[in-house]
């Protein structure tokens, strides 16, 4: 597997690795009907889950008397894991399932407690019985559904398209969450300022319900195999056994686990913070910040599908992985709107480089047969250890100030990044 997916952009016709505009040919994935099905229902996915980290951290640190709960920078890193934790615990059972099951079906069940939750959360918010308690106790349920949802899709991707559009795919996927960065917590940020947070909760499970219809004409293959016989935790210990095995993965999965410390953690909890009350912005302002990661996201992920050939991923995807080194302490220290504007955007293109590559350089290098498990170990180290960091970051704020741990946390990542680049060659070269 490891030498499939640069099979065909390697083929001796192709010229030399360059960079060239979008074509058709950058969408081909969707000409497969059940990928585009699969795509709908990322997007709903992903747009739901861009606002509902904003809005639960926005609901926390919200004024009482506009239907918040008035608390301070470390309630919001408790709700930031709790969003997460759940990753810890489920995901890599729901990767088991994944190559178990049909995943279709998985899929269907999580998005639908994924919409009862959502709207309950909205409407304890609009009945004035919302607490501290009920909010960390919703955003584990909600947690709970994105554990399930994100190695399973991920795992459908190769059973919907060829081995040639497999890469395109991956960044057709990842583009859903690009956009979904643009436009979720803007229209979060709007929803909160029309309807209140409450309606914004409610919103977000009618997006939800909508995406869950995508599902319904999706066919895909049965994970399970013929012969297969074993029990579940002997096809998990397979799953741990190959990823520790492969020196590649291996590296790529504990650089991960540092970033979900030293960047996801502190740049999801902090920077609504840092808008709110070291920029003075408004909700909506806040929102928009992450529109504009989003669109640098966009613009690098469309750049990646459009090389014909890019040698070197595994280099490329560290090299991107430490530019959150400069932009997080910028985004700490900035005092100008704008400035921080352009510092995300600019860090939202090295992000999606490295979102990309590192999805890209997993599934290309795993079996088929195992992508559940791995991809589920996989998402643990990028998800699963951000609540972590959550929690690490609000109390280090509380400590020190949100700029200062930023600050402290892009040196961190630097420092780790460029150890790994110059001593992890396995890791460097993958392709």
């Amino acid at each position: 597997m490891a030498e499939q997916a640069p099979s065909a952009a390697g083929a001796p016709t192709r010229p030399a690795t360059r960079p060239s505009l979008p074509t058709l040919e950058t969408f081909s994935a969707f000409k497969s009907r059940p990928f585009t099905y699969l795509w709908i229902n990322t997007m709903s996915f992903a747009l739901v889950q861009a606002t509902q980290r904003f809005a639960f951290v926005w609901l926390v640190i919200e004024a009482v008397d506009v239907g918040g709960l008035g608390r301070g920078p470390a309630w919001s890193g408790a709700v930031f894991f709790a969003l997460g934790i759940p990753v810890m615990f489920v995901t890599i059972p729901a990767g088991v399932l994944a190559d178990r099951i049909n995943r279709r079906s998985l899929i269907l069940g999580s998005q639908l407690v994924a919409v009862g939750v959502t709207v309950a959360a909205g409407v304890i918010i609009v009945a004035g019985e919302m607490t501290t308690t009920i909010a960390l106790v919703l955003a584990v349920g909600v947690g709970a559904t994105i554990a399930v949802g994100l190695p399973v899709r991920n795992a459908i991707v190769p059973t919907v398209v060829d081995r040639q559009t497999l890469l395109k795919a991956i960044v057709m996927m990842s583009m859903a969450m690009n956009i979904s960065q643009i436009v979720g917590p803007a229209l979060g940020g709007i929803a909160i300022e029309v309807w209140g947070i409450g309606g914004a909760f409610i919103a977000q499970g009618v997006v939800l319900l909508v995406g869950t219809l995508a599902l319904v004409p999706l066919r895909v293959p049965d994970a399970r195999s013929a012969g297969q016989q074993r029990e579940p935790m002997q096809d998990l210990l397979e799953g741990i056994r190959f990823v520790w095995g492969h020196r590649g993965i291996r590296s790529l999965i504990l650089l991960l686990a540092v970033t979900g410390i030293f960047m996801m953690g502190p740049f999801g909890t902090l920077m609504p913070q840092i808008a709110k009350e070291e920029l003075g912005r408004s909700a909506f302002e806040a929102g928009l910040l992450f529109a504009f990661m989003g669109a640098g996201m966009t613009i690098s992920s469309l750049g990646i599908a459009s090389v014909p050939d890019l040698k070197n991923k595994g280099g490329w995807f560290i090299a991107s992985l430490m530019t959150a080194g400069f932009v997080l302490p910028a985004l700490g220290f900035s005092p100008w709107y704008a400035l921080t504007a352009v510092v995300i955007f600019l860090g939202g293109m090295g992000g999606g480089v490295f979102m990309n590559l590192n999805q890209t350089l997993v599934q290309a290098n795993s079996p088929h047969e195992m992508m559940g498990r791995v991809v589920g170990i996989h998402t643990l180290a990028f998800q699963g250890i951000g609540p972590m960091g959550g929690i690490l970051a609000g109390f280090m704020a509380h400590l020190l100030g949100a700029p200062m741990w930023m600050g402290i946390s892009g040196g961190i990542l630097l420092a780790l990044t460029t150890t790994a680049f110059l001593t992890q060659p396995a890791l460097r070269k993958m392709e």
